[in-house]
């Protein structure tokens, strides 16, 4: 939903193939369009099984442009647009990595193509809210890593 400065709608969208999808951070683009990232085809009980992380492109009215997903058993968390263009996805995944739950990092091009990703974690749950890409290039993530992880 987009709103004026008042609070008043201005459009209503709905995003999603499957009835579980999920996305729970949005941000501006330089076009003026939006950014989302979250799930797809998660399960009521279990929302993460057999989930993908969702990355959604939309223009300033709203309408998608384009939809990345990757893996299995995966939620994106957190997505931003990097000093480039690309985005960065911050996320969980169950399906690779070293444990239970590991931290994912995703770097993509401007169209959401991926130029590599990176998992950190231990034997035990690991999970990452949010992150920005540093002054030096870099990236830094905010999350909760098992007491394992060296």
């Amino acid at each position: 939903m987009k709103t004026n400065v008042e609070g008043d709608s201005l459009w209503v969208k709905k995003y999603g193939e499957g009835m579980n999808d999920y996305t729970s951070c949005v941000h501006q683009t330089t076009d003026g369009g939006y950014i989302m990232t979250g799930y797809a085809d998660g399960d009521s009980v279990q929302p993460f099984a057999g989930s993908r992380l969702l990355l959604l492109k939309v223009d300033s009215l709203g309408d998608t442009m384009w939809v990345q997903k990757w893996g299995g058993m995966s939620a994106g968390n957190w997505v931003e647009q990097t000093s480039d263009g690309g985005f960065m996805i911050v996320g969980e995944t169950e399906s690779f990595g070293a444990g239970q739950t590991d931290v994912w990092l995703l770097r993509t091009d401007s169209l959401g193509d991926t130029l590599w990703t990176r998992t950190f974690g231990g034997e035990h749950h690991d999970n990452a809210s949010s992150g920005q890409q540093t002054s030096d290039g870099g990236f830094i993530i905010a999350g909760n890593l098992s007491m394992l992880y060296p």
